[in-house]
């Protein structure tokens, strides 16, 4: 069996993302930390004709983190983190860490495609997204000549 070609795709936020590095090197100039956004690459393939699978990166993220919707035909995926950890010492000693990072994608989904039955799994941080595609059959189109 061959292996299916997988594609990269930019789909969805690349506006987002354009806006997303202007404002991260904005905020550097001013010496201010930046956010932590990301839109992480995302393989979208077809094991089969009946399937499209959408995977993407979410390293860190547990399934409690991550939202997934679909409306009017356009898949969204998102991934939000955020944490506080404090310790506190009875001799004055008070450390705060805090960690912030979110992602979110948008993957026009095609025609035929089953959104009652999508499922989505995430293994070791990689979340595989299945989505049902019922394709209808091609009907041929005969091909007349005028006679003259």
């Amino acid at each position: 069996m061959q292996k299916p070609i997988r594609h990269t795709s930019n789909l969805g936020l690349s506006t987002v993302e354009e806006v997303d590095k202007l404002f991260n090197s904005m905020l550097r100039s001013f010496s201010m930390p930046s956010l932590s956004f990301n839109l992480p690459t995302v393989d979208i393939y077809s094991e089969d004709d009946n399937h499209m699978v959408v995977e993407l990166p979410a390293p860190g993220f547990t399934k409690d983190q991550i939202e997934i919707s679909v409306r009017d035909g356009v898949l969204e995926v998102r991934g939000s983190i955020n944490e506080k950890e404090e310790h506190k010492d009875k001799k004055r000693s008070y450390v705060v860490r805090e960690r912030t990072s979110s992602f979110a994608r948008r993957i026009v989904l095609p025609e035929g495609a089953q959104p009652d039955d999508i499922t989505a799994e995430l293994d070791k941080g990689l979340l595989k997204i299945t989505v049902p595609v019922t394709r209808p059959q091609a009907k041929r189109i005969e091909v007349k000549t005028k006679a003259s």
